[in-house]
């Protein structure tokens, strides 16, 4: 079967498993079971693994059910962080947040809208805190969702399976075992509490994570006049399964480009009315940004053997020096050992092509990102190595406006056939305003 066939076929059975669960009354919104994130440790990976090899997914679905109990173990309990008088804000903005995102005042800088709340005074920001340090001072427009972790925690581990085993099935029971899960469900219990008859907008960088479709869900709920708003921050990967429209799903979601609004309306579920096209916010019109001469690797892999076969398959095929090619980890990445180990290994097979010719402006890209579209319409020539092909190639059949060579079943070089058909930067910096209009 060729790719995009296969991806194809990959939509439609995730879709049906979909509609099937929200058929039997199972709230698809906020479990991480369809979370279906072509990566990454959630069930929905599981089952995309499942649906391409039954025993692959089978370990994998287990090896992801362990870390979430792990996990679990870990936490304390979640908890809001705020200031009093949050219901007057007619607009709120969720993201997430770390220490380091925000200033000595308490001011939060939103990297994906490029602005900062407290030049947004009305507006209230629903942060949820990724790190386990809270920020001594907080905006009065802001809101905190952090976690109490701890070194051990038994007894919220025995609670929270406790309170699944009243679940009525195992697969409901497996559903809340998890932290995205849990953090949905803490989200969906709580979010009423900033919402008001003066509620008009709601807006979030979207990725289909639980508890973004949990928010959306209980803002549905509680007044059907709120306008639910999405937006892709970056260019989806080559499959983006988890932009397939389910329940919870925003009332408009914003793309940067006429290929991200054709993937979403012909494959994903999503109606030309409820898609709008906008200049990004985050991918910005920049003479400071260079991609060109790196190798970018990805936040998670499986196979170094595969990565370096297929990079030294190129390397032996092509006439480019890439000797002084800057490997550049994943920022969440810095120090894993298996990240560190890739580096060292890519760094001795990029010492022998000194002697051949030189090309400047070329980046190679391994496993599911989206910075390869990126690149490309930086004018950037891009190599694609893939470990899924199915789940991390780009194909003409999805996104229609990409040129593609293949080189070899997990390698190919992408090319556009006009500017701004895959992503428009954005210039004004206060674009973000438009996305709220």
């Amino acid at each position: 079967m060729d790719l995009h066939n296969s991806q194809l076929v990959l939509i439609n059975n995730i879709k049906n498993f979909i509609k099937k669960s929200e058929d039997k009354g199972i709230p698809t919104y906020g479990s991480g079971t369809f979370y279906f994130a072509p990566f990454g440790d959630s069930r929905g990976f599981g089952k995309i693994i499942s649906n391409q090899n039954i025993l692959k997914g089978l370990i994998i679905n287990l090896k992801i059910f362990f870390k979430d109990i792990y996990k679990i173990a870990f936490l304390g309990r979640f908890k809001i962080v705020s200031n009093p008088d949050l219901k007057k804000y007619k607009n709120i903005i969720v993201n997430w947040a770390t220490k380091k995102s925000f200033d000595k005042h308490g001011s939060y800088y939103d990297k994906h809208l490029n602005t900062y709340s407290d030049k947004n005074k009305n507006i209230l920001w629903f942060l949820i805190l990724i790190d386990k340090n809270i920020p001594k001072k907080i905006g009065k427009n802001i809101v905190l969702i952090a976690n109490e972790k701890k070194k051990f925690n038994i007894k919220y581990l025995l609670n929270t399976i406790k309170a699944s085993l009243k679940a009525k099935n195992l697969s409901n029971l497996l559903n809340d075992l998890s932290y995205l899960s849990l953090l949905a469900k803490f989200i969906y219990l709580n979010f009423d509490k900033f919402l008001s008859k003066k509620t008009n907008k709601i807006l979030m960088p979207y990725e289909g994570q639980p508890f973004q479709n949990a928010i959306f869900k209980k803002a549905h709920q509680i007044n059907k006049k709120i306008k639910t708003i999405g937006f892709l921050h970056s260019f989806p990967i080559g499959l983006p399964l988890n932009l397939i429209k389910r329940d919870g799903a925003p009332k408009k979601i914003i793309v940067s480009s006429i290929s991200q609004s054709y993937c979403l309306r012909n494959f994903l579920g999503w109606k030309k009315k409820e898609i709008k096209i906008l200049a990004s916010t985050r991918l910005r019109v920049s003479s400071n940004i260079h991609m060109n001469n790196k190798i970018f690797l990805p936040i998670t892999f499986n196979s170094q053997k595969k990565i370096l076969d297929n990079l030294n398959n190129f390397i032996l095929n092509s006439d480019i020096n890439l000797a002084n090619v800057q490997i550049r980890n994943h920022p969440s990445c810095l120090q894993s050992r298996k990240h560190l180990s890739l580096i060292k290994k890519i760094k001795k097979l990029l010492k022998g092509t000194g002697n051949k010719k030189i090309k400047k402006k070329i980046s190679i890209f391994i496993g599911a990102t989206g910075s390869v579209m990126e690149a490309l319409e930086r004018n950037v020539e891009t190599i694609h190595i893939c470990e899924n092909p199915t789940l991390e190639s780009y194909s003409k059949k999805l996104w229609k406006f990409i040129k593609i060579k293949k080189i070899n079943d997990y390698v190919n070089k992408y090319n556009t056939y006009k500017k701004n058909q895959l992503i428009i930067f954005g210039k004004n910096v206060s674009l973000y305003k438009k996305y709220l209009q």
